[in-house]
């Protein structure tokens, strides 16, 4: 039971990780999906890989806009933002459910469709391999905060909703209301600002419903969407529709994290490096956004209009590229792929001055590697120079060259 700030605030902050987990495993089935007739697609599957990927997109764009009214509501009650998260993959043990980057398939579809499962509704007809048994709860005492134990998203939100239900409402609601990030976002991203109890239970009301439906019907549900996409995708067959991209695709070994699929070709990880710096930038970016931490209006804005503009620049053609390179020294095999990986805690300094720096020393080095290796892959070359772009609007809003 949820019935103290500490409490909310850890349910809250495992929100924010479990949203940007869903909304990077959704990504990645997305991105490995086959683009073009030459790779053993007709054009009628084409069409339908287009549809597919158009829609797990969007839901993608609804988790990060999840994740956003997430850090609202850890706003609201005092607390900063979450962005950091545990590398893929992740088994039993943190999750009650596993975390693995898979490419499109009914395996991939059936894990969407339970993680977004409905209360009440039945699982759907499982794959060929099942998914990971669930974990298994350890108790604590009562000077430790209560465990929040469930086993679908909605269940945590359930928990989180009745927390901002128990917990008296005029000492709740401690964070500024200036810190609240609206809705301007050059997609729809559907953030809910949080004041008050009924602003905040709102918005998890929007959460929970984006996921599984409303009480009247699931139309138009990220369920329902997944539901529709695994239904069309069986009548047609099964086809291979994603490129033959290794599963949970990783630089390193992780401490505290399972070995994924260790991409030993030498060129691949250099890309698959670039990707990982291109996607600390945006992170950061949005952590520093989010923050508010004395920047002004305007240079909060050059740091959301740099993110968004990372995101389609960058990380979507990184990971493209990345669909088609080796994953080890044979040419033969089988893709690498975005790993989402990252290489130590999120951190943000609590010196105003020094996160620009910090933040454009990680630009000038992802401008670097991708001029780099854009001498033998041009669309890299590209994602340097809009990177560039950003990182002089970026010294621009904080004020000098940098």
């Amino acid at each position: 039971m949820i019935d103290r700030r500490d409490e909310l605030i850890g349910a809250l902050i495992e929100a924010a990780e479990i949203e940007h987990g869903l909304m990077v495993q959704y990504l990645f089935p997305a991105l490995s999906m086959k683009k073009r007739l030459d790779e053993g697609i007709s054009a009628p599957e084409q069409r339908m890989v287009r549809s597919w990927e158009r829609t797990i997109l969007g839901v993608a764009v609804e988790e990060m806009g999840h994740l956003g009214t997430v850090c609202n509501l850890l706003a609201a009650v005092g607390s900063g933002p979450r962005f950091g998260r545990p590398n893929f993959p992740q088994a039993t043990g943190y999750y009650p459910f596993a975390f693995d980057l898979l490419r499109f398939g009914d395996e991939s579809l059936y894990r969407m469709q339970v993680f977004e499962l409905p209360r009440g509704e039945p699982l759907p007809p499982p794959p060929r391999r099942p998914p990971r048994p669930a974990a298994a709860l350890l108790s604590v005492g009562t000077v430790a905060p209560d465990p929040v134990t469930y086993t679908y998203v909605g269940e945590l939100y359930a928990q989180i909703r009745a927390g901002f239900e128990a917990i008296p409402e005029a000492t709740l609601f401690i964070g500024p209301r200036a810190a609240q990030v609206a809705n301007n976002w050059s997609v729809d991203l559907d953030m809910r600002q949080v004041t008050d109890r009924a602003s905040a239970l709102g918005a998890i009301d929007d959460i929970i419903e984006d996921g599984e439906g409303s009480p009247q019907t699931q139309e138009g549900s990220h369920y329902d969407r997944f539901t529709k996409i695994r239904a069309a995708y069986g009548t047609a067959g099964l086809f291979e529709a994603a490129r033959a991209v290794v599963a949970n695709p990783c630089t390193r070994e992780h401490r505290g994290t399972q070995l994924g699929t260790l991409i030993t070709n030498e060129r691949t990880r250099d890309v698959a490096e670039l990707f990982n710096g291109a996607y600390e930038c945006v992170l950061r970016m949005l952590q520093q956004f989010f923050s508010f931490g004395g920047e002004s209006t305007a240079q909060r804005e050059a740091l959301r209009l740099a993110a968004a503009r990372l995101m389609s620049t960058a990380i979507r053609p990184i990971a493209e590229v990345l669909t088609e390179l080796p994953a080890g020294d044979d040419l033969d095999a089988p893709r690498a792929g975005p790993g989402f990986e990252l290489y130590g805690d999120l951190t943000l300094s609590p010196y105003p001055d020094a996160r620009w720096t910090i933040l454009m020393e990680r630009l000038d080095l992802v401008v670097a590697e991708a001029a780099r290796l854009g001498a033998e892959i041009p669309r890299l070359a590209a994602v340097g120079e809009t990177t560039g772009f950003v990182r002089r609007s970026i010294a621009a809003a904080r004020g000098g060259a940098g």
